[in-house]
């Protein structure tokens, strides 16, 4: 009642006093948009942050896929046995830890093994002589069948993700190389 008798006044129109109110829920609400979005912009920052420490506390170590599962298998043996088929010497005082990852398999594809080298210097070395023997399989390390060895850096799950997605670039445009520039 009193607003339209405001109204019939010539104070404040009801149309005024809803614009007004509008008014007022808009800016309440982009102050709301605009605090949330710098929270969301620092927990991105965290995240960036917590991604590269992971990825950080992977640069000791390394990944061997294509490697078949045997009943009581000691796998620092397999991994020195890895190292022999790439001329390299692997002792015990090179590795810090090593085992088979979750038993998560893709299709026919066993559970890799990951490696924690005690010296980076020992890891990239490993890695380098994998890319020097291009053709390492299974029966460089005395299985019976023939299935190809991987050694590749262990990634963090997000780089993993990324890496998969330039992969999947790679095949629809046929390109012949993916290039890592570090």
């Amino acid at each position: 009642m009193r607003l339209e008798s405001a109204a019939d006044e010539g104070k404040l129109s009801l149309e005024d006093i809803m614009r007004v109110v509008t008014d007022i829920r808009d800016k309440q609400l982009i102050e709301s948009i605009t605090s949330e979005n710098k929270e969301l912009k620092k927990v991105r920052a965290l995240e960036g942050r917590l991604e590269n420490i992971e990825q950080y506390s992977r640069s000791n170590c390394e990944e061997i896929q294509g490697i078949p599962v045997t009943s009581n298998e000691d796998v620092l043996t397999i991994v020195k046995d890895v190292g022999k088929a790439l001329d390299l010497t692997v002792s015990d005082t090179m590795v810090d830890a090593c085992h088979r990852l979750g038993a998560k398999q893709s299709g026919n594809n066993p559970p890799g093994i990951i490696v924690k080298s005690i010296r980076r210097l020992d890891k990239e070395k490993f890695l380098r002589r994998r890319r020097v023997k291009r053709t390492l399989s299974t029966r460089h390390i005395g299985a019976t069948d023939d299935r190809p060895i991987y050694v590749n850096e262990s990634l963090s799950p997000a780089r993993r993700a990324l890496y998969a997605l330039a992969r999947k670039y790679q095949r629809e445009k046929n390109f012949n190389f993916l290039h890592n520039p570090s």
